[in-house]
């Protein structure tokens, strides 16, 4: 069989085996350096006390290759390989410049494309396009390099999903190590939460997204309960285990002996036992929370300081 054959003989349709693999494992590599670089871009974030999902985490560890590779292909369906289309399209039409080059631009439609689909289900579309069409430009770039290492061998390549899985495991490990480097030199520092005196805490505190949770602590030490929810009992969940409270109580300065924080202890013998409002936020916007629920996934009631 001579060569030309042999180039012959290599699929070339769009959504041929061969680029679809290709895409699927540049896209399923890529997933988890972002989520490794997400976490270390929320390092001096706060938490609200949540702890890791210990049980989810376990499952990612378990299930965790077979959902990044079900992704990967799935994103190489319905993104990269209809950019890869589009620019094939271009490329054979105007005949100017190459075709990876017309992929990449093709990607920007695309990503409005679907960012119009989010949109109608409520997400910002100028925010949501960029991020699609960003989420394919590695994978891009990955199918046009193995259609040009396949042509040249004359034989698709058989370790691609291996070696961007490994790929990945390097780039990951890297992020981490730099993370841990910034941490320990002080380029990153973690969160921690403000030290607010009894005239910072004095005031009107309303719900963060619900204003109609309202707790007013006075400067004689008195406090002011207005649809402040409690928990009825422990372990209940925002939905169905909380209650709203609308009594009076008292309030101190004290601190959360499991996250060593400063918080305001809140008696209110109506609602039950008294309540621990955790101190967040930063000095220029503090906040008060509370969590209820599983502590692997709690439900967060935020308060921030309000005028009246």
């Amino acid at each position: 069989m001579t060569w030309g054959n042999i180039k012959a003989a290599l699929p070339r349709g769009t959504w041929s085996d061969p680029r679809m693999r290709a895409a699927g494992a540049a896209c399923a590599a890529q997933l988890p350096v972002a989520g490794m670089v997400a976490f270390t871009l929320t390092l001096d974030d706060d938490t609200y006390g949540a702890g890791g999902p210990a049980l989810g985490l376990g499952c990612l560890l378990v299930f965790g290759p077979f959902l990044l590779a079900l992704a990967g292909l799935l994103h190489a369906a319905v993104c990269t390989l209809p950019a890869v289309w589009l620019g094939r399209l271009g490329a054979a039409r105007l005949g100017r410049g190459p075709e990876w080059a017309w992929s990449l631009a093709c990607l920007l439609p695309v990503g409005a494309a679907w960012a119009a689909c989010f949109a109608a289900l409520g997400a910002p579309f100028p925010g949501t396009a960029p991020w699609i069409a960003a989420s394919g430009v590695l994978p891009v770039l990955h199918v046009a390099y193995c259609v040009r290492r396949q042509e040249r061998l004359g034989r698709p390549l058989r370790k691609v999903w291996i070696l961007s899985g490994l790929t990945s495991l390097g780039l990951c490990a890297a992020v981490l190590g730099g993370a841990v480097a910034a941490t320990a030199t002080g380029l990153v520092t973690e969160y921690e939460p403000p030290r607010l005196s009894v005239e910072q805490l004095t005031g009107t505190w309303r719900g963060e997204d619900d204003e109609s949770v309202v707790l007013r602590l006075r400067k004689d030490g008195r406090a002011v309960l207005d649809g402040t929810p409690f928990e009825k009992e422990a372990g209940g969940s925002y939905d169905d285990g909380l209650s709203r409270c609308r009594a009076t109580g008292r309030w101190a300065v004290g601190s959360d002996p499991y996250e060593r924080r400063p918080a305001v202890v809140v008696n209110a013998t109506a609602c039950g036992d008294s309540q621990l409002w955790t101190v967040g936020g930063t000095e220029a916007r503090p906040e008060l929370f509370v969590s209820f629920g599983d502590p692997d996934s709690p439900d967060i009631v935020v308060l921030v300081r309000r005028r009246n």
